[in-house]
């Protein structure tokens, strides 16, 4: 069969799309950039007030960090906690990322406009409201955003 300049067009198209639809089908996930965070850090704001967020350790040592079912440490305890203190969830601090903590996270995710997956990373971060505690007492003063 031989081949006309309108057929191999297509077929140039063909190919041209099928290669940038199977690069869109394998992308990796927006996360993939961020490590697990694997530990928490305790920072101190203008007003005194200490704040605990969930942290990757290792170099680079970065709060922009991913956690999803499956995971476990302290950056999931940090999390649990925050979710319980200002979000009114009941989750035992286990540090564990089950399925409670997915359900929990997720109903969050919702309630403060987040793309709702059931995984903690950059937006979420952002958008969530972090609870603040005394430096002398420990107590929780409230619940801010992140400055």
């Amino acid at each position: 069969m031989r081949k006309t300049g309108k057929s191999k067009a297509l077929l140039a198209t063909g190919a041209m799309m099928a290669a940038l639809l199977g690069g869109v089908i394998t992308a990796a996930p927006a996360r993939a950039a961020d490590p697990v965070c694997n530990g928490s850090d305790t920072n101190t704001d203008t007003q005194g007030m200490k704040w605990v967020l969930p942290v990757h350790l290792a170099a680079p040592f970065t709060s922009n960090c991913y956690l999803q079912y499956g995971n476990s440490g302290p950056g999931v305890r940090a999390l649990q906690k925050n979710m319980n203190s200002c979000y009114g969830k009941s989750l035992v601090l286990d540090s564990s990322f089950g399925r409670a903590t997915e359900d929990a996270l997720e109903d969050v995710q919702g309630r403060i406009g987040a793309r709702i997956d059931g995984e903690y990373g950059r937006e979420t971060k952002l958008k969530m409201k972090w609870a603040r505690y005394h430096p002398e007492t420990g107590a929780r003063v409230d619940c801010k955003y992140l400055p």
